[in-house]
């Protein structure tokens, strides 16, 4: 297991220890060699505290960090300078050479089982050191709180950098989530901008497309009525202005996404106005028959299918040259089937323009789906069906 601190960069703290290190070997090293008779035994003794010095610093320094190894090596070389200094002097003041190596172990050792075999490793250090100087003395017991003491600041200090890394970590960490989290929130932004503008667009589409093909076919078929009777002209006139306003609110409706079927209509009762309103204005009929029980459906799935009853309709006749149309509105247990189908020309093949892609896409977000058939002179079918077990999940 490694010791948390391992994982951090060199800090203040480390920095402060260093030097305090470095002016405790400069003061014992000059105390101990001054007090040393053996000229001799001055050069053992100063590359001893040479070691002492620098042997640790190769598993301790900025940008490496190896600190159970740290540990090993300040325990073995100091506890052995310890107890070669209570065997030459045998006095109490050599407990004071234990101060600064036991605020190192303190601080390295913060994690189990480190925290106990620091702790164990500096009390048998301290008994065995106290035996071979021959201190079990009166001055035992404050000797023992003083180092004690000094092992508590070391590791008080070392918990201090643990929760400071823990919390560099943690900001580091919160960071780069809040980044995420941003992006995350431009590209949401942006799908939603981009959702919204092609349902504008789509909703557009259906609206001016069913109004302007309406207007335009009863525009057509003006001419003879005004040659076939005034009056009726006159009226007929009428109602094409009022189904090109009746067209105008609804595009003002979808620019302020507002849904034109918020009238909470039954399906059946909505898409009866929408078929009379066709056969009335550009002279097709219209067989519209409902099957099954009707019950309630949400908001967005009456708007999804009286867009694609439009659509189908509008399509029928400008596209599909259609005399005859067939609509029916099937309520199944477990969906709702729309069938649209025609006496047009037909096709060979159907491409997916502006209208009918929206068509998809609406029926695509409710979980459901659309699907086109066509012939060549066997006209158009058109089933759009969404399963009604949704509702509850799709319900505004």
């Amino acid at each position: 297991m490694q010791v948390a601190l391992d994982k951090r960069n060199w800090n203040w703290l480390d920095t402060f220890l260093f030097f305090m290190r470095t002016l405790w070997i400069y003061y014992n090293a000059s105390y101990v060699i001054e007090n040393t008779a053996n000229y001799q035994n001055k050069w053992l003794i100063f590359l001893w505290f040479m070691a002492i010095y620098l042997v640790p610093l190769l598993f301790y320094r900025p940008k490496y960090m190896k600190l159970i190894s740290f540990y090993i090596a300040e325990t073995l070389i100091t506890a052995s300078m310890f107890f070669y200094m209570m065997i030459q002097f045998q006095m109490a003041g050599v407990y004071d050479f234990l101060y600064l190596p036991l605020i190192m172990i303190g601080y390295v050792c913060q994690v189990r089982p480190y925290l106990w075999i620091g702790m164990i490793t500096s009390v048998m250090v301290f008994l065995t050191g106290t035996a071979l100087g021959d201190q079990f003395t009166e001055h035992f017991i404050s000797a023992f709180i003083n180092t004690a003491l000094f092992y508590m600041i070391g590791f008080s200090l070392g918990r201090i950098t643990v929760i400071n890394n823990k919390n560099k970590a943690l900001i580091l960490s919160i960071q780069e989530k809040n980044k995420a989290l941003e992006q995350y929130s431009r590209r949401i932004e942006e799908l939603t901008i981009m959702e919204e503008r092609n349902r504008v667009s789509q909703d557009l589409h259906d609206t001016v497309g069913h109004i302007f093909t309406s207007v335009i076919t009863s525009l057509d078929a003006l001419p003879f009525v005004m040659r076939a009777n005034q009056q009726v002209a006159e009226e007929h006139i009428k109602e094409i202005a009022d189904l090109a306003r009746n067209g105008l609110n609804d595009v003002r409706k979808t620019i302020h996404q507002i849904s034109p079927t918020e009238s909470h209509l039954p399906l059946s009762q909505t898409f009866q106005e929408v078929v009379t309103e066709f056969m009335k204005h550009t002279g097709t009929t219209v067989d519209f028959k409902i099957e099954g029980n009707e019950r309630e459906i949400g908001e967005r799935i009456k708007f999804a299918y009286t867009r694609c009853l439009q659509e189908g309709l509008t399509n029928a006749i400008k596209h599909g040259r259609a005399t005859q149309i067939n609509v029916r509105l099937s309520f199944k247990e477990e969906s709702l089937l729309m069938e649209i189908k025609d006496n047009g020309i037909g096709f060979e093949s159907i491409s997916l323009g502006f209208g009918l892609q929206g068509m998809k896409d609406r029926m695509t977000a409710l979980n459901g789906m659309v699907n086109i058939n066509s012939k060549p002179n066997e006209g158009t079918e058109l089933r759009c069906s969404i399963p009604l077990a949704k509702e509850v999940m799709l319900n505004d």
